[in-house]
């Protein structure tokens, strides 16, 4: 079968494009108003819906934005639930796990290609996967919101390692920090989001006159000269998420998310940063 004399093959997909992904915009933002800029989510969806006199450019970045700056690609995948993985955890009752993800919002210097990150772990250790509610995940939400997200938490990393373990309650924090006083600053900010009492009996910082450079030079890689990765910077990481992992449960629990977070259903949502 042949196409038409007519037929014009941009038009056609266009008219494809946009119905299949509105179609997944309306779902995406279901409950939202159309053509309202009052409210973010409503702003979001204005942004992302595809009209049929848009140009071939913003068809594209309306995509773009939709997929990866709004969420939707991540709100498909399905995390992997720490290490070890399923494979290991026959025999074994994981307890309830809760993550804090930073990461650095306008990397500096020349020689920076990527933003710095952090994350912390933690275990509640008087839960397990059958014992945990949704009711509790909304208290610990707003336990995590109150402590790391107003105002926005601000980890700054350095190249001294600084650890808290208290396996007891669930904490074995390996921080990066520029001094032992960072360190402890952010290991109280965790036990506070239980009410824990913070013990120096817990405390090992490791001191180190190792140097890091900034700009570690480049290495062949393929045919080609590539940065080395640089290892121990000092730079400042924000808070952008908190997720809880429960055994037996393939999807995070999105427990709180930032702006520069792209996380969907999450209980508490911090709009201004």
């Amino acid at each position: 079968m042949t196409l038409p004399a007519q037929f014009n093959r941009w038009k056609h997909l266009k008219n494809s494009l946009k119905r299949w992904h509105n179609l997944q915009v309306d779902q995406f933002f279901k409950g939202t108003n159309t053509n309202d800029l009052k409210t973010p989510k409503g702003s979001l969806k204005v942004a992302c819906t595809i009209h049929s006199t848009d140009t071939a450019e913003m068809v594209l970045l309306r995509k773009l934005f939709f997929e990866f700056d709004c969420g939707h690609t991540q709100s498909l995948q399905a995390p992997i639930y720490g290490i070890p993985v399923a494979e290991f955890q026959r025999d074994v009752t994981f307890k309830p796990q809760v993550k804090l993800v930073f990461r650095e919002r306008y990397p500096t210097g020349a020689a920076r290609t990527a933003p710095g990150r952090g994350e912390i772990t933690f275990r509640l250790m008087n839960e397990t996967a059958s014992t945990y509610t949704e009711t509790k995940a909304k208290a610990l939400a707003r336990a995590i919101k109150q402590e790391f997200a107003t105002p926005l938490f601000v980890w700054e990393k350095g190249k001294y390692y600084y650890h808290y373990r208290d396996a007891e309650k669930g904490y074995h924090l390996r921080l990066l920090v520029n001094a032992k006083s960072e360190g402890e600053r952010i290991a109280k900010k965790v036990l506070s989001i239980q009410n824990h009492t913070f013990s120096a009996q817990f405390v090992d910082f490791v001191d180190n006159d190792k140097v890091f450079p900034a700009n570690p030079g480049t290495q062949l890689v393929y045919g080609k000269q590539v940065g080395i990765p640089r290892k121990r910077p000092s730079v400042d990481v924000r808070f952008r998420h908190a997720q809880l992992l429960l055994n037996g449960r393939l999807a995070a629990i999105n427990l709180v998310s930032t702006q520069e977070s792209a996380l969907k259903s999450v209980l508490e949502r911090v709009i201004a940063n």
